[in-house]
């Protein structure tokens, strides 16, 4: 008798591969959460488009008077990672927030679910890591109001900078 594994994504169970004994799933959505270096993701599987899209919350973007110098060099970071990703990271509200997505071969089996959201991850990790020498991760405690911004950031200007 083989023995199959399966992925459980809450009540939906997906193959390993496609000779598994769980459902395959080729005409529905279904939708889950995941974290990657602590930041929370969103995930939608669109069966119409046979695609994993994800969006996901990486932290506030400090105010000016936090430290212009931050806000300048994230905006940077930001404004590369979207050059060279296209529209991936965008600043609503004061947060800075991540959209992407990646598509997914048919029928969805956990190794091709998987696949596809690490080749994603790969693509974002190298401007998340740098993000992170602005940023605590959004999992660090916090006194409430406190800043999310690494303590070596904090009330640096471009002009304080600069006389240094």
């Amino acid at each position: 008798m083989q023995h199959s594994s399966n992925l459980i994504l809450g009540e939906l169970k997906l193959p390993f591969d496609e000779g598994g004994d769980a459902e395959l799933i080729e005409r529905r959505d279904f939708k889950f959460r995941f974290a990657y270096r602590e930041i929370p993701f969103f995930a939608h599987f669109r069966a119409d488009a046979s695609r994993i899209e994800v969006s996901g919350d990486v932290g506030p973007m400090p105010f000016s008077a936090e430290s212009s110098l931050a806000r300048i060099e994230l905006q940077t970071v930001l404004d590369a990672a979207n050059a060279h990703l296209g529209e991936t990271f965008l600043i609503r509200e004061g947060r800075i927030g991540l959209v992407g997505g990646a598509s997914v071969s048919l029928p969805v089996t956990a190794v091709g679910l998987i696949t596809a959201l690490t080749l994603l991850l790969i693509k974002l990790r190298p401007y998340l890591e740098t993000i992170e020498v602005f940023l605590l991760p959004p999992g660090e405690a916090r006194a409430s109001g406190e800043t999310a911004l690494r303590p070596g950031w904090r009330g640096i200007g471009v002009k304080r900078h600069a006389q240094r």
